[in-house]
């Protein structure tokens, strides 16, 4: 009797020892693997179209949703710049992925505007994004008056949607009349090219008989002239041997 107990128990526990190996062996084995069937690694789908994106996660028993569009300096327009969740991660089947599309970089590259009419330049600017904003008049003896002849910034640097630009406009070179100075008063001589938009040039003095001491004998360039203002007007004074 004692025997036959004794077997029995034995039995029993080997029983429940191989139940258990196996239970065990199922949370730690079967189960991740059922569990591993079901669960999927996001793909990278940076730099796809949305078109080859859906291919992409449908292939994978997911789903793409378009969660809409951004600005984006590395990838360009109508390119996925952004997913979420982010690749690689471990998501359930059916799973949705959110990607983003960009509209391209917010950067634009000046153009260059020289040559260019202040109304044509601002068309330009404008269809751009871009403000046209101080019109600076420069004196230019290559650019047509009226015309531009630079930017700030210079055309070549990378700007952005809405910044302001700032032109310079040629104004032309100003012509003007050298106005007669023989016969004047040196000191008159000298209000005289200033107020006529010149620079007095080099004041020489030569003896003379036919002008009083200090008087303007000669000129350079000569009276009626059409000459850039702002040029040098040279004149020769009259003086006396000493």
């Amino acid at each position: 009797m004692y025997y036959n107990s004794a077997r029995i128990f034995v039995l029993s526990f080997l029983v429940s020892l191989f139940t258990s190996i196996i239970v065990c062996g199922a949370f730690f084995f079967i189960l991740p693997i059922s569990r591993t069937g079901s669960d999927i690694v996001v793909p990278d789908l940076l730099g796809s179209t949305v078109e080859q994106a859906r291919v992409i996660v449908e292939s994978r028993g997911l789903l793409v949703i378009i969660g809409g569009e951004e600005e984006n300096e590395k990838f360009s327009a109508n390119i996925i710049c952004r997913q979420a969740p982010f690749p690689g991660s471990i998501v359930r089947n059916k799973s949705s992925i959110t990607v983003f599309i960009s509209k391209g970089s917010s950067q634009i590259v000046l153009p260059n505007y020289r040559n260019q009419s202040l109304a044509e330049a601002t068309v330009n600017l404008s269809e751009l994004d871009l403000k046209a904003g101080e019109v600076r008049p420069e004196e230019s003896s290559e650019i047509e008056k009226d015309k531009i002849i630079s930017t700030i910034p210079p055309a070549g640097t990378k700007v952005k949607k809405g910044d302001v630009i700032t032109i310079i406009l040629s104004r032309g070179v100003e012509i003007a009349t050298v106005p007669n100075l023989i016969g004047r008063a040196l000191t008159s001589a000298k209000r005289i090219i200033e107020e006529n938009g010149f620079v007095t040039g080099n004041v020489s003095y030569e003896v003379s008989t036919e002008f009083d001491v200090g008087i303007v004998m000669s000129q350079y360039p000569s009276a009626g002239a059409k000459i850039k203002k702002g040029s040098k007007i040279d004149i020769v004074v009259a003086t006396v041997l000493e």
